[in-house]
């Protein structure tokens, strides 16, 4: 079991929600250049809450079934809960994104924000609650599309620095080398590496490691979600424009840097 992950993310910082065991994670870890642990907190508080359930703990109410809908409301569809398969990734990677980036804009708890599960009901929670205590606060009438649109537009801001720094967009969005050859061993939080597969299955991810080809392509899918160009990962200027970022575009076009 790797009671201490082994293997490093390139800021340098521990991959605890590891991406052989979180197939959305691979694209978070591959697009900062930090530890965003908000980002990764989204999915994996709600994964250990499910192991919880999937170990027949007393109590444990994120079932399968709430898990999926969790998905379908806060990560785009249903395929962000089937961690066999690395479709629905790329949307739910560039949801929770979004979210964060405006949640963190906010600055709100990262423990509570966003409530993705509750105790009543259908146990799911309501991704809109942000929205409207930020309605509430200033007076303005601000729906959830709008919040998370400044959550895009903070993260394509903090993109197009990194890429004026010197970041080769496709080329440099990698994974530690390890993570494509070193099978999962489990980890202290999950040590059986349980995760939910097809139909809310109860599979393993032990033994697992990141499919560059699978990853590659959801690398692409992402790209193509953000509006930016698919072969290179470089931002679009139309895509800027859009985002009222025109004087970025403005400075990253006649440099190459945005196509």
């Amino acid at each position: 079991m790797e009671l201490v992950a082994d293997y490093v993310s390139k800021a340098g910082h521990l991959l605890t929600y590891c991406p052989r065991t979180f197939p959305v994670h691979a694209l978070l870890y591959a697009m900062e250049p930090r530890q965003a642990v908000n980002q990764l907190h989204e999915m994996g508080l709600v994964l250990f809450q499910w192991v919880n359930w999937a170990s027949g703990l007393e109590g444990a109410y994120l079932s399968s079934a709430v898990f999926r809908k969790i998905a379908a409301r806060f990560w785009g569809s249903e395929l962000a809960a089937d961690f066999s398969t690395c479709d629905g990734k790329a949307l739910a990677a560039a949801s929770i994104q979004d979210r964060e980036y405006a949640k963190e804009c906010l600055i709100l708890c990262d423990f509570t924000w966003p409530v993705t599960h509750v105790l009543s009901g259908d146990h799911v929670g309501d991704p809109s609650i942000d929205s409207k205590m930020l309605s509430a606060v200033t007076g303005e009438d601000i729906s959830e599309e709008e919040l998370y649109r400044i959550g895009e537009r903070v993260f394509n801001l903090q993109r197009a620095i990194h890429i004026r720094e010197g970041h080769k967009g496709r080329e440099s969005d990698m994974l530690p080398e390890a993570l494509f050859i070193m099978p999962l061993k489990g980890h202290a939080m999950n040590p059986q590496a349980q995760a939910p597969g097809k139909d809310g299955e109860i599979t393993s991810r032990m033994g697992m490691v990141v499919d560059r080809g699978e990853f590659e392509r959801m690398k692409g899918e992402f790209y193509e979600l953000r509006g930016w160009d698919v072969d290179s990962g470089l931002q679009t200027k139309k895509r800027l424009e859009e985002l009222d970022l025109s004087e970025v575009a403005e400075e990253l076009g006649p440099k190459g840097l945005a196509l």
